[in-house]
């Protein structure tokens, strides 16, 4: 009985041939581009509730920062704070400080507020990451089934 022989020299069928490669590609934009549509409208609705939220006005309040102690919000300019810690200015940015744990207020409805914020603009960041990748995914499809 005769040995067949594979490996070298011998040649593979494809497994799929280049209308089934295309189909299958083509399959796969219009799921991503669903995905994507997806993405976006809850890329939507995350931004209206971000806009919808305003930041806390802090000026002339007293704060505890983990590493210089008390200190008091001089100015606020959109969500930059300017903190005097006894003589040590420093300049803050809302909502990451308060949200981080880094700047404690005594106002609990302030810490809340700006915790929620900071979890939106994170959230809206991941989207927009999501969006972009799903995006240039379907962009190397298209390359590849052209």
């Amino acid at each position: 009985m005769a040995q067949r022989v594979t490996g070298v020299g011998v040649r593979r069928r494809r497994a799929t041939t280049k209308k089934q490669r295309e189909e299958a590609a083509r399959v796969e934009i219009e799921k991503l581009t669903r995905q994507v549509g997806q993405l976006r409208g809850r890329l939507t609705e995350v931004t209206e509730q971000r806009e919808a939220m305003t930041l806390p006005n802090l000026e002339g309040k007293t704060v505890e920062h983990t590493q210089y102690g008390a200190g008091t919000v001089s100015e606020q300019k959109d969500a930059v704070l300017t903190i005097d810690y006894a003589g040590r200015i420093r300049k803050q940015k809302l909502p990451f400080v308060i949200a981080s744990g880094c700047v404690t207020v005594d106002d609990s409805e302030v810490t809340e507020r700006c915790r929620k914020i900071s979890d939106l603009e994170t959230e809206q960041s991941r989207l927009k990451k999501e969006i972009q990748y799903r995006e240039s995914w379907i962009s190397d499809l298209q390359k590849q089934s052209t």
